[in-house]
Order: structure tokens, then sequence, then C-alpha cells
């Protein structure tokens, strides 16, 4: 599951204008929208691994909750708590090219590896993304959202790396456990983390007719692309072109030129990452537009 860009990037530059309050037992960041908005709609974003401590996801659900009219909801969800952002840059260490022949040099990538490794290896430990402790609390989280929804509202779903798993696995259960209502009403992930393809998708999209959103990274090393476009091939035989057909709805989105993780973390200075971080968050913004 996890690569390098797992842990690297950039930390955004903005002010969050959002609240964070207790919801269902859990700290959430609520951003709330326009006081023009008369929606009663709402989106959960399940974060990357950097959870609330990195600012980029708190100005995210802002631009979300902006453009849509929809309350967005980021909830401390991951178990443990989530990764420090401390170690995006020494994984930029990490990651620095090394002389074969400069012994210091790989004595220091030596060093900063074992020094990442003391992040993330517990964090995997506590956190594997399809595990019941992340499960569990996400679709138990989502349920109470749904169910708190007034009359003719909807949600929505929208996850990153980590929380791309998380996002795609609550569109395949039911609003009430034993049930047959839908519990999302539309889902967009960005470089989703810890998928088993093609099942993860296939069952995102045809178990409940849910819409899906994918924007991946055409050098995504923790979800390969030929995985997510021959998940897209085998969802195309079963249900068609996914433009209501039947009423199936997906579409999934090959950014070229970048990593995994460009659409949270764009890496400062490179001008592709940041134009794919806008254009996935348009994408996003569009598929929530069209059916929450």
């Amino acid at each position: 599951m996890a690569c390098p860009d797992c842990f690297r990037g950039g930390k955004a530059v903005g002010d969050p204008t959002g609240e964070t309050t207790t919801l269902y037992g859990l700290s959430t960041y609520v951003a709330s929208p326009p006081s023009t908005s008369t929606s009663q709609s709402t989106i959960i974003l399940f974060t990357d691994a950097f959870g609330l401590k990195l600012v980029n996801n708190k100005l995210i659900a802002d631009a979300y909750a902006v453009a849509t009219g929809f309350r967005v909801l980021v909830p401390d969800i991951i178990p443990g708590g989530p990764m420090s952002p401390d170690v995006m840059p020494i994984m930029d260490k990490v990651m620095e090219p090394v002389s074969t022949f400069d012994i210091l040099g790989q004595a220091a990538r030596v060093f900063h590896t074992l020094r990442a490794l003391s992040y993330f290896g517990p964090f995997f430990w506590r956190a594997f993304p399809s595990s019941p402790a992340c499960t569990t609390p996400c679709l138990d989280y989502a349920r109470n959202v749904k169910a708190d929804l007034p009359p003719g509202a909807k949600l929505g779903a929208a996850g990153f790396c980590w929380g791309g798993y998380q996002s795609l696995n609550v569109c395949a259960e039911p609003a009430v456990a034993g049930g047959t209502e839908r519990l999302i009403d539309a889902q967009f992930t960005a470089h989703p983390s810890g998928l088993k393809l093609p099942d993860d998708l296939v069952k995102a999209v045809t178990t409940f007719k849910t819409p899906v959103a994918v924007a991946q990274a055409e050098n995504d090393f923790a979800t390969k692309t030929k995985l997510v476009e021959d998940s897209e091939a085998l969802i195309r035989q079963k249900v068609g072109p996914g433009n209501g057909e039947d009423g199936y709805y997906y579409e999934v989105k090959i950014y070229k030129g970048v990593a995994h993780g460009f659409a949270v973390r764009a890496k400062p200075g490179d001008a592709k990452e940041a134009d794919g971080a806008d254009e996935a968050k348009a994408q996003a913004i569009e598929w929530f537009k069209r059916f929450l």
C-alpha cells in the first residue's frame, strides 16, 4: 500500500475558515457553506495519513464548502491519531539522489530512513486502512451523519490516500445495517491507498449504484494506474459506460505526470502537480454538485 510519496509533499499556505467541534464522539473540523446556501446536504472528507495535523486537509474542506454550498465534515478518525507532518522533510532527505560511492551520503540516507520508519512503522501497525480498527469507526460515523440529515438531504464522501480506502468502502454499505438504502449518494477519491483491485472499486460502483469519481495519479506507486484502468474496464463490461445507463455513474481520470499525493500535498515548485491539484479539486466539486 505505502510508497514514499504517501509521506512527502508540501504544506499549503492559508488560514482555515471552519471550526472544530465534537460530533458523534470525534473531534471534527466543520467547513460551513456560504450563508446564502439553502442546501442541507453534507460531505464527509476522509483525509490522508496526516489528518487534521496538516492544514491542507482543512483548506480543501473549506474550498468544497464554498464551491458546492454543502457542509463538509472532516473527522479526526485515524486510530491513534494522524501522522506528524514532521516526517515529510525527512522523507525528502531519504529520496535525495546519492551516488553509490558516496559513503557519507549513503550513511545519511540510512539514518534518515530509520528516522522515517520510526514515524510510519507505528502508524501502519495501528491504522492500516483496511483494518476493522479503521473501517468500523468510519462506517459508524457516516451512518450517524446520514441518520441526522433532514429529509431530502444527501451524503457525499471524499477521500485521499488513507481516506480514499474509507470513502470507497462506505459506498458498498447500506445506510442502516442490513438495510437496502445506500449510505453514500456521491463519492470522490484521489490517489486512494490500500485497495484490493478490482474488487473494491467494483463494489463501490455496483453495490448501491453510488456515483463514484476517481482522480488517479499516473505515477502512483501505492495504487498502480494499470490496476485502476483494468478495474474501470471491468466495471464497463459489467454495467456499461457510467453515463447513467441503468442508473450507474462513474468516472476515472488519469492525471498525467504526477505522483501519489498530488491532490492534497502538491510539491512546492511543481507546476504540474499544482495544476493537477486544482483540476482534481474542480473534478470533485463538479461531481458533488451534480449528485448531491
